[in-house]
């Protein structure tokens, strides 16, 4: 399922935007729609009646989508430091028992200890002279000294929690930027309702004008331009099919990821460009080296692996240990025997410990597990220096990215304001039947154009500092912090 929702991460707005000509034939599509190219995305719901998108990244906190992943890493960190604290401790604790039927045995005189008599399959055996024995070993080893094989793999161990710290901090990250896109995107859809439906209203408006003109043959208006209203028409039907789809999957998007239910809405219903304040390129930047989580997840491992390799290094050196041992064996017709030097497999209890030395004389085989992990961890800084170089990278690219979409709203809400202007003096001049209706719908649909392109450039800003946001590995939109 995780993998429907980095999907979402795809989520482009294309804008269907036409070119404005001079000749009729230019106007063919003379409107701008939003469209929504999504991939699946599965729905949940909510239980409030509204949320705000810092409310939104809050609850994105408890989501279970989120919390169980990291749950369950968090659990498997801490199953491997138990696993190794459990070698730290009697690393041999056995026990063995044995039981069957054996033949009596006795001595026949107590001073000599060949004067035996053995009911056996070789002399008199007899069924009737047959027992019951048992017999049983405990044997126990604890380390004491291990030269740094078992303090090394606990090192290791416990760099499983700040592995799973990080990649909670990587999972957070990216569920924010889904997030963010999901929000952002049903404002853009629901605007581009909104724009759609002022589409309709004025085409409406001019298809009246337009009969009412050819009743009277007025010179400014022709049979084709009856046509290409209604062709205009189809497509803003078709377009707003696109729109309410692109609106219904973004909110789908957002119940799913945080588990929401019930009816619910955003506490938006037009997109507005997004703060920030004091953003340097430089404190972008350092701040992607510093708390991106690949880069920390691959140093952890780079520790890991060099603790690995210091546990393996003490193969080189010899385990010290403690080991005790409790044989104790029963069986019929046996006598006490006080001899030490005799032993009688089936009726004894023997206890003792002793201080023991282990060590592992195949150097040359230790030295070449270590040479394997020193390759394997040069690899992996050569790939974490490859990675600091593309974060840097991705960080200047997304910080210019934010910077140009500042500019471009800028630059849009000129052109909207001139475009404004037009329609509004184009729609004066045809109501005197001064002007054509081309020049109308030259000015209508630059209008529209200019409107779309605004709200493109708000959308493209909050997207750029959104990625901006997650290369950084900090959130930069004050708002959302």
């Amino acid at each position: 399922m995780f993998s429907l929702f980095l999907s979402l991460r795809k989520l482009e707005p294309i804008l269907f935007l036409s070119k404005i000509g001079r000749s009729a034939h230019g106007l063919s599509t003379f409107f701008c729609i939003f469209a929504l190219s999504l991939h699946s995305i599965q729905v949940f719901g909510a239980s409030e009646t509204s949320y705000s998108l810092p409310r939104l990244l809050k609850l994105l906190e408890k989501a279970p989508l989120l919390t169980n992943e990291v749950d369950a890493m968090q659990r498997m960190a801490k199953g491997k430091v138990q696993e190794v604290e459990m070698k730290r401790w009697l690393t041999t604790f056995e026990a063995k028992a044995y039981g069957g039927v054996v033949p009596d045995g006795k001595l026949t005189d107590p001073r000599d200890l060949n004067s035996f008599r053995s009911y056996d399959f070789e002399n008199d055996f007899s069924f009737s002279h047959l027992g019951g024995f048992f017999r049983t070993e405990v044997e126990i080893i604890q380390p004491i000294w291990t030269f740094g094989k078992i303090s090394n793999y606990q090192d290791a161990a416990k760099m499983g929690f700040t592995l799973a710290e990080w990649e909670q901090r990587k999972r957070t990250s990216e569920f924010r930027y889904l997030v963010k896109r999901a929000f952002y995107t049903l404002l853009y859809s629901t605007e581009s309702i909104t724009t759609l439906k002022e589409v309709e209203t004025r085409l409406k408006d001019a298809a009246e004008k337009v009969e009412k003109q050819l009743l009277k043959d007025a010179d400014n208006v022709f049979e084709t331009d009856r046509l290409k209203i209604k062709v205009f028409q189809a497509d803003v039907g078709n377009r707003m099919i696109d729109a309410v789809r692109g609106q219904k999957i973004s909110k789908a998007a957002l119940a799913e990821m945080l588990d929401l239910a019930g009816d619910w809405v955003v506490d938006q219903d037009k997109l507005i460009a997004e703060q920030v304040e004091g953003l340097e390129k430089s404190q972008i930047v350092s701040a992607a080296l510093r708390a991106r989580p690949e880069l920390q997840q691959l140093a952890t491992l780079i520790s890991i692996k060099e603790s690995e390799r210091l546990a393996i290094r003490g193969d080189l050196f010899p385990t010290i240990f403690v080991a005790g041992k409790i044989n104790f064996a029963v069986a019929p017709g046996r006598e006490d025997i006080k001899n030490p030097f005799l032993v009688d497999d089936f009726n004894k209890f023997d206890l003792g410990a002793v201080l023991g030395m282990k060590m592992d004389l195949g150097f040359y085989r230790t030295i070449n597990k270590m040479d394997q992990i020193r390759a394997e961890i040069d690899r992996m800084k050569a790939q974490r220096a490859q990675l600091m170089a593309k974060v840097k990278l991705d960080a200047e690219k997304s910080f210019e990215e934010a910077v140009g979409a500042v500019g471009g709203i800028v630059v849009n809400e000129d052109g909207f304001r001139a475009a404004r202007s037009w329609l509004t003096s184009a729609g004066l001049a045809f109501n005197l039947g001064t002007a054509e209706t081309k020049d109308v719908l030259e000015s209508f649909a630059a209008f529209f154009k200019a409107r779309a392109d605004l709200v493109r450039s708000v959308f493209n800003l909050n997207m750029a500092l959104s990625e901006l946001s997650d290369v950084a590995g900090t959130e930069v939109v004050q708002r959302l912090q």
